[in-house]
């Protein structure tokens, strides 16, 4: 399933570096299939890559104008969108921005490294799949497994994304048309996760948000 050179050589993006050497973890170990070369804050790899993951952790709509500067970037063969949204059109948005393809977060790491090596080969991919263990409790995970913030506090990856986007001073109804899921279960992320971090307003959860790094570290990169 590998490209004729060898694993598909794969850029992991995103805003936050923790989510982007949380993803490299988790592909870590399907080194047969995919040979992460880069991981990156900024809107490109250094180096040509086959396929650039775009994780777009609270990035909202997920992220139509990064996608597109991505797909341009000349080192960047094809781009990969990796999000827990699953709805339709925010799938077709994704595609018409220049996405050759559209992942769920549910996916193994095995899964999601064989999408990653279709997407290379010119397949159009699409697995939206999110049901695998997104309240999965951090004493449950391995060194190889995703991280993002507040996943030490038990914050789920989506409840992280609420609370960064509450850091960026959206509103609920904002994080919900951002994340395309309903305003009640963005109220009852919001709650589990004032919960969790125990606080009991959104200034607070914003100033919680702040020191414990949910603002993106766009000016950063690792490789």
């Amino acid at each position: 399933m590998t490209s004729e050179t060898g694993p598909v050589r794969v850029c992991v993006i995103d805003d936050y570096d923790v989510i982007v050497h949380g993803t490299a973890m988790l592909l870590a170990p399907h080194a047969d299939l995919v040979e992460v070369v880069d991981a990156t804050t900024d809107t490109g790899p250094d180096e040509p890559v086959d396929v650039a993951l775009l994780d777009c952790f609270a990035v909202p709509g997920s992220g139509a104008s990064k996608i597109s500067t991505v797909a341009a970037h000349p080192n960047v063969g094809r781009v990969a969108v990796y999000s827990w949204g699953n709805a339709p059109e925010l799938v077709a948005a994704a595609l018409a921005y220049g996405a050759s393809a559209y992942i769920g977060k549910g996916l193994s790491g095995r899964a999601l490294a064989e999408a990653l090596v279709a997407t290379h080969r010119g397949d159009r991919v699409v697995r939206v799949d999110d049901t695998v263990a997104e309240h999965a409790q951090p004493d449950d995970r391995d060194p190889t497994k995703r991280e993002w913030p507040g996943i030490d506090v038990g914050l789920t990856e989506r409840e992280s994304e609420v609370l960064a986007l509450i850091t960026q001073g959206k509103r609920t109804a904002e994080i919900a048309e951002a994340l395309y899921l309903g305003v009640n279960s963005i109220k009852t992320h919001t709650r589990n996760l004032f919960r969790k971090i125990g606080v009991s307003s959104r200034t607070e959860a914003a100033l919680w948000g702040v020191d414990h790094g949910f603002r993106p570290d766009r000016t950063s990169s690792h490789h």
